[in-house]
């Protein structure tokens, strides 16, 4: 459908100009109101919007009635439409201001059309729509459509599954002869508009040549006509030889004239910038008053401004004006998102225009909200474009290069903006109670109406009723385990089952589908217990996922960690090899793992056994379990870090990455350890803002729309939801909202540590590396804290070089500092040798100190420890009865994350210039391992370092999402397997946001 803005300007006598105002005004109660006669008499006529306004002309100017009109159809349209049926009311107005029509109504209007555009000869104008393709009709029926679903949200509010409401929402609309039209989609491309890209180079430069021909096309007709005259004027009568030159010659002489012209007309412009002389007075009292009577009617979201602005003297800001309204034009085609004017979206129709035969630029604008908020949203949205139009007028704020400076001086722009303005007292909107917002909105909720076909697309237009489009970062808090919010600190006691499945799909299935609703998603978990379930990629084997999506996986995952390339990577040799381990290895390979929580140590044993009885019912076995030492209860005032001990003795799980979008990430303002979602979770962008590669499964496996979609083009990078392509076909995402989590067992000899480093303080007490500050009963500490990078209160050797903080503090409250940046502080190593274990494991800016871009390199490796130490007996482990650490982590991309850590910086012999030297806690010297201390007074070298670490068990397993499971639960099965009733208060709570209200 065309739409068309519509200016027609009837010249008359300037003395007739206040009686005219006072009949407009006269008419306004019948422009409002259900009854308003004109109102009435607009209705249905395809005319969004309508005004009337005088415009005074200057002395020798006349003075003009301006009608300015946004219809459907060709401007005849608007013609047609005000010379039948508002004919008597059109009639005493012009008989008001003496004008006399030859002829119609419609002919006179006609006869007075302005038509604008850019080019040097137009009418200097540009015309502007916020909702294009958008008729009367449309926007008045997709409304009524809208106010009926919030009616019926109100008696009948969402429930179950998201696609499940939208199919009882069908019905409803079908029933009802006047909406079940409606259920046809009508198309809406603006609602897939992105964020406009900016202003490149490319596009500057393409900008610039297409501006040279448009508005100097007579001086480049005449240079051209001079050079080819040149050219065969030199040829005919010199030579081929001379015209060859003479043409280059010429050319070279029109280029230089062309830049010249423009240079002049550049600097033209600076000069009248300069001599610019700003007004900044207050607008006249009454006529303030009239402005504010005219606007904020009773019951309309909208007011209309009507702006006349005085142009500056002189042909070349007649100049400029066409070039600024050109370059708008052109952002507005190939920048802007379509219906907005830069950032600005709440334009419903707007028109400049310089009124023929008079120094008069007018602006007639037809908007959503205040003035004020119009305003500032012009100041801070979209200044350079109406700095360009509005610098070319008297009195504007100054200015410069045309776009720049101007409108973004808020106060004085604002009261410019007031000074130009007239009130309209005749102005008609066919939908004064609807926003261009709320428009958009209500033509996507009739789109999705009609198309939706899977949970995805159903969650995101109930999200339409109250809510907004899911941002692509924003977490789906209840469809991720709770494990990945934190180590679940107060539920101190915890189990770790390693389980082997029935070799019966259909038996494993109805097994996980037994425990799906005990599986704990959310960041708020249960009081009492919590259950986590992760899956190898033999578990997914067995649960019957078919070959080709198990490929999908990473192949890190899919080779597992007890495999010889993964053994050689993780320096899983010697004793440590994976044929030696009690779970986890090629000859004890595991299918699952549960991990339990709970408040107290009878709530953790009757859970186990009631888990491993229904393991065993379902033909599975637990191959092996570990039972982590109850953590202890923090004191009033501290927190778990505070009092948690790993078996050497050190304070555990201070330094963890802050993911955004997590409780945690609020609370906490350590930017320097904040991490985007995809680092840690697969659907999220991660860091460099890609989505990490993510399983997915054929849309013909998920019949009943459990998974999202892999590609979900209908929200995201989406202003509004765009429902106009199906995803009923699309690929489904089975990693969405899931992680993959590494699990080792380590068993740590304590003794040996505790040891070596006696016997180290003993042999180097007197080295001069050795502080003369420190006191010497702290030596063996040192040694070992030297060797960690914190002393064992937590403290950093960073921050605390000289002792750790708890004797400075003289025993108050201390938390473990973890804000420091060691390249920026410790650049030689001095406080923190670089092969210490925090410094491997997390460099932070060490490689390049003080470098935001190390930061944020370093942060795509970090990993999110979960693990829990265990004492001799919890670790089941008859061969090595030792204390350990059941190490655990969560991340999105097992080699780039947690491998990378492990061969790149903590076994590199080679980390950081260092030479042969590997982590001194966890790296496999076999005891000839050894750490450079660096000190001003020569370095200390630790020699004969042993192995503190074993491995005795572990694997990759893929923690997934709540759809996930699921799906899962349900593929062994085959058809017709049984579909779990949606739980409200958790997906449907999380996925969808509905609002009753407008």
């Amino acid at each position: 459908m065309t739409q068309s803005l519509v200016t027609s300007a009837i010249p008359f006598k300037f003395d007739r100009a206040d009686r005219v105002d006072a009949k407009l005004k006269e008419f306004r109660p019948e422009l409002f109101g259900k009854d308003g006669i004109i109102r009435v008499a607009l209705r249905d006529q395809g005319v969004h919007f309508m005004s009337i306004t005088v415009v005074r002309g200057d002395v020798g100017e006349p003075t003009y009635l301006v009608f300015e009109m946004s219809v459907d159809g060709e401007p005849q349209h608007a013609f047609d439409t005000v010379g039948t049926k508002l004919a008597s009311f059109v009639s005493e107005i012009l008989s008001v201001a003496e004008i006399k029509a030859a002829g119609t109504l419609s002919r006179l209007l006609t006869s007075h059309h302005i038509r604008t555009g850019q080019g040097l000869f137009d009418v200097p104008g540009l015309d502007f729509c916020g909702t294009p393709g958008m008729t009367v009709t449309r926007i008045k029926r997709e409304y009524a459509l809208a106010r009926e679903l919030r009616s019926y949200f109100d008696t009948n509010p969402a429930a179950g599954a998201p696609l499940d409401t939208v199919l009882r929402v069908r019905d409803f609309v079908k029933a009802d002869a006047d909406l079940a039209p409606l259920l046809d989609p009508e198309p809406f491309p603006r609602l897939t508009a992105e964020e406009a890209p900016g202003l490149d180079f490319g596009f500057i430069l393409s900008l610039a040549f297409q501006g040279l021909i448009k508005f100097f096309w007579p001086v480049l007709f005449l240079l051209g006509l001079l050079v080819v005259t040149a050219t065969i004027a030199a040829g005919l009568w010199q030579g081929f030889a001379v015209g060859v030159i003479a043409v280059i010659v010429s050319t070279i002489v029109a280029a230089v004239a062309i830049l010249a012209i423009v240079a002049n007309v550049y600097l033209g412009l600076r000069r009248l910038e300069s001599a610019n002389t700003p007004v900044d007075t207050l607008v006249d009292p009454d006529v303030m008053a009239s402005l504010t009577e005219a606007e904020n009617l009773k019951d309309t979201q909208q007011n209309h401004l009507a702006g006349i602005s005085v142009m500056q003297a002189g042909a070349l800001r007649g100049l400029t004006l066409r070039i600024a309204f050109w370059v708008i034009g052109q952002m507005a085609t190939k920048r802007f998102r379509p219906g907005f004017l830069g950032d600005i979206s709440t334009i419903h129709y707007a028109r400049w225009l310089r009124l023929p035969k008079t120094n008069k630029l007018l602006f007639f604008s037809n908007y959503g909200g205040s003035w004020e908020s119009y305003l500032e949203d012009f100041i801070t949205r979209a200044s350079n474009g109406l700095t360009a139009v509005w610098s070319n007028t008297v009195g504007f704020p100054r200015t410069e290069n045309l776009f720049f400076k101007g409108a973004t001086d808020g106060d004085r722009f604002k009261r410019w903006a007031r000074r130009q303005q007239q009130p309209t007292w005749f102005w008609y909107s066919a939908y004064p109670h609807l926003t261009t917002a709320r428009i958009r909105t209500n033509a996507a909720i009739r789109q999705g109406l009609g198309t939706v076909s899977t949970e995805d697309e159903a969650a995101a237009w109930l999200g339409l009723f109250g809510s907004k489009v899911r941002p692509a970062t924003l977490i789906e808090t209840f469809e991720v385990q709770t494990l990945l919010y934190g180590g679940l600190s107060k539920h101190p006691y915890a189990r770790c089952l390693a389980i082997k499945f029935s070799d019966d799909p259909k038996q494993a299935c109805a097994w996980l589908e037994s425990i799906e609703d005990q599986i704990t998603f959310g960041d708020q978990p249960p009081a009492d217990k919590v259950l986590i379930f992760a899956l190898t990629a033999d578990g997914l084997k067995r649960l019957g996922l078919p070959s080709d999506v198990g490929d999908s996986f990473p192949t890190a995952f899919r080779l597992g960690m007890g495999s010889p390339g993964r053994a050689n990577l993780l320096a899983d040799t010697g004793d440590d090899k994976a044929g030696t381990w009690l779970w986890g290895g090629p000859e004890k390979a595991i299918d699952a793992t549960l991990l339990l929580y709970a408040d107290s140590q009878t709530t953790l044993v009757s859970y186990a056994s009631e888990l491993s009885s229904g393991i065993d019912a379902a033909g599975g076995k637990v191959l092996h379990q570990v039972t982590p030492t109850p953590l202890p209860k923090p004191r009033p005032g501290e927190t778990a870090a505070q009092m948690v001990r790993e078996p050497f003795g050190f304070a555990d799980g201070i330094s963890q990455p802050i993911i955004k979008g997590t409780r945690r990430w609020m609370r906490q303002s350590d930017a320097i350890h904040a991490v985007e979602p995809g680092e840690f979770l697969l659907g999220y962008p991660d860091t460099r803002g890609f989505f990490p590669p993510s399983p997915q499964v054929p849309a013909a496996m998920d019949p009943d729309n459990l998974l999202p979609l892999a590609d979900p083009k209908h929200s995201r990078g989406a202003f509004q939801p765009d429902f106009g392509t199906s995803g009923a076909a699309a690929a489904r995402d089975l990693g969405r909202n899931g992680t993959f989590l590494v699990i080792r067992q380590l068993a740590q000899y304590v003794d040996d540590f505790n040891d070596y480093v006696d016997d180290a303080a003993k042999r180097y007490a007197g080295h001069p590396a050795v502080p003369d500050q420190l006191d010497p009963e702290l030596l063996p500490e040192w040694i070992g804290a030297k060797m960690v990078g914190r002393w064992k209160d937590g403290s950093s050797l960073v921050r605390y070089p000289h002792g750790p903080a708890t004797r400075k503090y003289d025993g108050a409250a201390f938390r473990p500092d973890n804000d420091f940046l060691p390249g920026a502080e410790d650049p030689l190593g001095e406080r923190c040798p670089f092969g210490a274990h925090i410094r491997r494991s997390n460099p932070r800016d060490s490689l390049a100190p003080g470098s935001k871009d190390e930061l944020s390199i370093v942060n795509r490796h970090r990993i999110l420890r979960v693990g829990r130490g265990f004492d001799a007996v919890g670790g089941s482990d008859p061969e090595e009865q030792k204390p350990g650490l059941l190490f655990m982590c969560l991340n999105a991309d097992i080699e780039r994350q947690f491998e990378f850590v492990q061969q790149t910086w903590a076994t590199a012999w080679q980390f950081h210039g260092l030479e042969n030297e590997v982590d001194p806690i966890t790296g496999r010297g076999g005891g000839m391992g050894r750490l450079t201390i660096p000190s001003a007074r020569g370095p200390l070298n630790l020699t004969g370092i042993k192995d503190f670490v074993r491995v005795r068990g572990g694997a990759y397993l893929f923690m997934p999402s709540r759809s996930a499971v699921r799906f899962l639960a349900r593929i062994g099965q085959g058809p017709g397997a049984e579909m779990p009733p949606a739980r409200e208060g958790n997906l449907n709570e999380e996925r969808t946001l509905l609002s009753t209200k407008d």
